[in-house]
């Protein structure tokens, strides 16, 4: 009779651990689902978001081309790059900003079509920004890294490392790993770097309506008499449409704009996209692209 009891108590026990088991699996599968459905909506509303950024990018290009297509210029005091919002049903709100870019100095445009030598316009530009930067041991180095060949200029060296091509990106100058780092290329500490004077985005010009003061401070005729400065604060309130235009800010005579002729233009070709949206239940996030008016085409695309 004993027997049978300790038998019957070991099978009640055994059931009533599979019921155990059997709980805590549908309890940890239940989990698992409820986590892979919240995973697959947080996809399905990712994937939302950003197709609507592409379209918004898209539709804005398309409408600035169509706008501008009869202007010479591209100022922030235009009308259609002020900052405006967007009440998108079921997908929040929107904030968009648009600023023309080709502001900075050209690193795809720096050479002649040879691909070696240094644009005589930019040589002087080029030499002055390493100075401010405080690396004058890099301004020969970084033109043997991007030019088409393999032969070293007087004082400096060529790796096999070296891309001898045009750049896709900034942070390629990383690839000098034993000469530049990133505190050279982004600054720090309230220090300018490299990225704050060049950029891979440009025509080949530097837009006068967006070049920040210590980019327009390297060009001739505006690194002396605070002309650079006069610029910045005639640009606040005015666009600066031509050569015609430029001669009316103090210190710009007729000399300075010929000598501006190749380095400086108005319009731009690259544009900066940011999209900043919160939804109705308050997430938030950004999307930042930057836009070829030539080609039409999306060339980055980074979000948070």
């Amino acid at each position: 009779m004993l027997y049978h009891c300790r038998k019957r108590g070991f099978v009640l026990v055994s059931v009533l651990m599979l019921g155990v088991l059997l709980i805590s699996c549908a309890t940890v599968f239940s989990w698992f689902v409820r986590m892979q459905v919240r995973g697959v909506f947080r996809e399905i509303d990712g994937l939302s978001r950003r197709t609507m950024a592409n379209v918004l990018t898209n539709s804005i290009m398309m409408l600035i081309t169509e706008i501008t297509k009869n202007t010479n210029y591209d100022s922030p005091n235009q009308s259609w790059y002020k900052p405006y919002i967007l009440n998108i049903p079921d997908m929040g709100i929107w904030a968009i900003h648009i600023t023309p870019l080709d502001d900075k100095i050209p690193l795809r445009n720096l050479f002649l079509p040879d691909g070696n030598t240094i644009r005589r316009e930019f040589s002087d530009v080029w030499h002055e920004m390493w100075n401010n930067l405080n690396h004058r041991e890099l301004e020969l180095l970084t033109l043997d890294f991007m030019d088409k060949n393999a032969r070293p200029r007087v004082g400096s060296r060529e790796e096999k490392s070296y891309v001898n091509r045009t750049l896709y990106d900034i942070s390629e100058l990383l690839m000098l790993s034993k000469d530049i780092n990133t505190d050279i290329i982004y600054g720090s500490g309230g220090e300018l770097g490299l990225s704050d004077y060049c950029t891979v985005y440009s025509d080949g010009k530097i837009n006068l309506n967006v070049a920040p003061v210590h980019v327009m401070e390297l060009l001739p005729g505006l690194d002396v008499g605070g002309t650079a400065q006069s610029i910045e604060e005639y640009r606040q309130d005015n666009a600066i449409e031509n050569m015609r235009d430029l001669q009316k800010i103090p210190g710009i005579s007729a000399r300075t704009t010929t000598r501006l002729t190749n380095i400086v233009a108005f319009k731009s070709r690259y544009f900066n996209i940011k999209l900043e949206y919160m939804t109705d239940n308050e997430q938030t996030g950004s999307y930042t692209i930057i836009f070829d008016r030539t080609s039409q085409k999306i060339v980055r695309w980074d979000e948070i």
